[in-house]
């Protein structure tokens, strides 16, 4: 009898189908991965698998993109002191990690212009639902305001963020030119309004100036703003026209795509609400000899220090990532992250002007930051020819009134030729 055999008998089982019973039949997936083989054979045929791969081309985005990311960024975060890191209990041994933990709070805080940021969420998007909880908590009202063609994971996720809370979404929508409608967002607005979500760049990639105008109107309602941290660079952060909880994904800073994770999400907000807020916070203090030293701080937190009191269920945090995020923002400096912010806007026109010269035009005459939207949907025909994506519009949200549109994405990696192959590949459809 070997191994596995001896394995299968002692658990009571016939056969390796048999862990897997639980599962229904038709959620299984073909589990047979042939037979054992030894490492110089697994290496072998993983190499031949990983042959057929296709180096494509990227115009995919819509929140993960395929941006530069420094080789120091991966160097640092390699480091065994911080590969190895875990929730900082005992700051006495774990002032490195506090201390980087710290210099991202700063960082991101500098970054949005807001008072404070925590120490880190699993992504932008689960960010965002613990934000409209964070605002019921603020103010216990009962009414959310959201963006009729904000992207449907979002909706979907914020849904299952407040269930069992005493909540409802009331949608608002946008103008003409593709940008927040203010007023429809006004008319909506009453005493019962807990928090705006508001998106810049929207839902549609546009650079919306009207999202900085929502202070003007929002009463008595806390403002939710979602952003895109790269924009930053050039666009006005969410602290400056008085945000009171700002959201992002993280990702592109300093993390590789990695078929869509581990991501990070960036939560900021104003000092005032700090008691209510999700996550973790690293604070500087001094130690019994007088010494600069990092710990964990207003900890009323899940599995922690005053943990019947915890305002979420943060488990654990993506401190790897933050870290990540630090050194990108550290080795580009303001200067750098407005240049690649001034290239994506550039890239975005010359993307838009290439498609017009086939006759493909914008569903929107805006600006544009990363994404970018087409009257075009045949995106079928582009696997075929080597290219990864678009993405159409009807996959990702549930807005109507809007067809045949798909999303084509840039980054600063997206090149002149990388647009010309585009455009030839789609030429006559």
């Amino acid at each position: 009898m070997n191994d596995d055999e001896l394995m299968l008998k002692s658990l009571a089982m016939g056969t390796f189908d048999d862990l897997f019973s639980d599962i229904p039949e038709e959620l299984r997936v073909n589990m047979d991965i042939g037979k054992p083989l030894s490492e110089q054979k697994l290496i072998e045929k993983i190499k031949k698998i990983s042959g057929q791969n296709v180096n494509m081309v990227k115009f995919l985005g819509n929140g993960i993109y395929d941006r530069y990311i420094p080789h120091l960024v991966d160097e640092i975060i390699s480091r065994n002191e911080f590969l190895t890191s875990y929730t900082p209990y005992q700051p006495e041994i774990s002032q490195g990690i506090l201390n980087a933990l710290f210099e991202y709070q700063s960082v991101i805080s500098d970054l949005t212009e807001m008072d404070v940021t925590n120490s880190s969420m699993y992504d932008g998007f689960t960010s965002l639902g613990e934000a409209v909880r964070m605002a019921y908590r603020v103010n216990g009202k009962s009414e959310i305001l959201i963006p009729e063609n904000i992207y449907r994971a979002k909706y979907e996720i914020i849904k299952n963020y407040v269930y069992g809370l005493n909540v409802k979404f009331v949608e608002y929508g946008f103008n003409k030119n593709g940008l927040l409608d203010l007023d429809d967002l006004s008319s909506k607005i009453n005493d019962s309004t807990s928090s705006i979500i508001v998106e810049n760049p929207n839902a549609f990639g546009l650079i919306d100036e009207n999202a900085i105008r929502v202070r003007e109107i929002k009463k008595n309602a806390l403002i939710i703003t979602y952003y895109d941290p790269i924009s930053l660079g050039i666009l006005k952060p969410p602290g400056e026209y008085d945000s009171d909880i700002a959201i992002a994904e993280g990702q592109q800073l300093g993390i590789h795509m990695n078929m869509g994770g581990p991501l990070l999400g960036l939560f900021s907000f104003k000092k005032d609400y700090v008691h209510k807020s999700p996550g973790r916070l690293i604070g500087l203090s001094n130690d019994k000899n007088g010494n600069k030293a990092f710990v964990m701080t207003l900890q009323a937190r899940e599995q922690h220090i005053r943990r019947a009191k915890a305002m979420s269920n943060i488990c654990s945090n993506q401190a790897l990532l933050a870290v990540a995020a630090t050194a990108y923002l550290s080795i580009l400096g303001g200067s750098g992250l407005r240049n690649i912010a001034s290239i994506t806007v550039n890239k975005s026109k010359k993307l838009k002007e290439k498609m017009k010269s086939i006759g493909i035009n914008t569903v929107f005459d805006g600006i544009n930051f990363s994404d970018n939207l087409f009257h075009f949907d045949k995106i079928d025909i582009l696997k075929k020819k080597g290219i990864a994506g678009g993405i159409k519009l009807s996959d990702i949200t549930y807005m109507n009134g809007i067809t045949d549109a798909s999303f084509f994405s840039v980054t600063e990696k997206t090149s002149n030729e990388d647009m010309d192959y585009l455009a030839e590949s789609l030429r006559g459809f």
